[in-house]
């Protein structure tokens, strides 16, 4: 199908493949691949979408209406085997590749470097790459040095084969133009979204009371909320630091995160340093929460404490904002990007100045309204109908020659 457009091009529906290894992953990368997922078939203008993945993965899926698949033959997932102490294998990567040139899209479409594949002679690559933090502190987030070698192979692979590198914000466009050195317009910024679940509550939505008691919180105590991994540069040793030092009245610490995580993780050391706190009974993990569950105890807390040392968007802060939750953060990363005037920002590698920062909020009814009140309106602006529309710019643009010419009669 050919469209005619008013100013003198010729457009054509483009064929794009996109990457699913990620979309099953529950942390940030997989949150981000089904969320722009969404948003471009939202905002789809006529292309053509079709997803490629392991067979494994596939099986998993829940399919968009209107989306394709191509299911690859696999041992096992890919989000298994590109894990912080694994790799895939030569045979796994191999097939991939195999099928995916096979397949002749117009545009390939990488939701991440963390399942990408090189692609010899497919010119139209569009890769997202999140932020730098695995290559300029690996050691934060890969346990072995094998883990580090391998994913700093992938991200030079990935920028040298992609037409388009794309990120997710203005801080991140920096950090990555700054490692690859190269000018910051080469690389497309896009945004993420929050799903509609923490805009408003839904008719069958849990009760805060249920909330509490399936993920053992205390229902009559105010409650300060991390969400995230429980991984080393999340920086949550100090987080629980300063929390041992707020009175009791402050209530309890709630730390949201997933114990089957993939990526590298040290909760032996989290749970040791509750232990010593002194304050076990008032620190609580509930492992992971799904989305339903999680905007009731986003709603029912004083506060998100986000304290990381490095963040490439930092989506939590941006789904605490929708419900109407004030944030505290870390000043690292994207995280003041963000959150704008909507939160209180403190210095991560100060306990002092983390807890300084939480007994102001926690003293002050009016600045937690404030905050709430700016951060409602500020959380709009995170949308992925807003994300893929910001993708399918940089899908066409990648595409040239394949997608425009002039029309014969202009």
């Amino acid at each position: 199908m050919i469209e005619h457009r008013s100013d003198n091009t010729v457009q054509r529906n483009l064929r794009v493949g996109f990457d699913g290894g990620c979309l099953v992953n529950r942390r940030g990368f997989g949150r981000f691949a089904r969320g722009i997922l969404g948003g471009l078939v939202e905002t789809n203008p006529g292309h053509s979408l079709e997803i490629f993945a392991d067979e494994a993965t596939v099986a998993r899926l829940d399919i968009p209406a209107g989306v394709s698949v191509r299911s690859v033959p696999s041992r096992r997932m890919a989000v298994e085997a590109a894990t912080a102490s694994g790799n895939r294998s030569l045979g796994e990567i191999g097939r991939m590749m195999r099928a995916v040139r096979a397949a002749r899209y117009d545009v390939v479409y990488f939701p991440t470097s963390m399942t990408f594949v090189p692609l010899p002679g497919v010119r139209n690559l569009v890769v997202t790459m999140h932020d730098t933090l695995a290559v300029d502190r690996p050691d934060l987030v890969f346990p072995t040095r094998a883990g580090r070698w391998f994913w700093w192979l992938k991200e030079q692979a990935a920028r040298w084969s992609a037409a388009r590198l794309t990120t997710v914000s203005e801080t991140s466009r920096r950090d990555l133009a700054r490692f690859f050195r190269m000018d910051e317009s080469r690389i497309g910024l896009l945004t993420e979204g929050v799903d509609p679940v923490f805009y408003r509550q839904s008719a069958g939505a849990p009760g805060f009371a249920e909330v509490a008691a399936r993920y053992k919180v205390p229902p009559d105590r105010p409650l300060w909320t991390y969400v995230g991994g429980l991984s080393p540069h999340k920086n949550l040793i100090r987080l629980i630091e300063a929390f041992a030092g707020l009175p009791d009245s402050t209530g309890d610490l709630v730390l949201v995160g997933d114990f089957a995580d993939t990526f590298h993780t040290h909760i032996p050391e989290l749970r040791a340093k509750v232990a010593e706190s002194g304050r076990a009974d008032r620190i609580h993990l509930p492992g992971f929460v799904p989305d339903d569950a999680l905007a009731v105890l986003y709603r029912h807390s004083r506060a998100v404490v986000l304290p990381s040392l490095w963040e490439g968007f930092g989506l939590p802060a941006a789904e605490a904002m929708a419900c109407g939750t004030p944030v505290l953060h870390s000043t690292a990363g994207s995280l003041p990007e963000i959150v704008g005037d909507a939160g209180i920002a403190f210095d991560p590698l100060s306990v002092d100045a983390i807890r300084a920062a939480w007994l102001l909020l926690a003293n002050d009814d009016e600045l937690r309204q404030s905050l709430a009140a700016r951060g409602r309106i500020r959380s709009q602006n995170y949308r992925w109908s807003r994300a893929g529309e910001m993708l399918w710019h940089e899908i066409e643009s990648v595409a040239g020659p394949a997608m425009r010419h002039r029309s014969l009669a202009g």
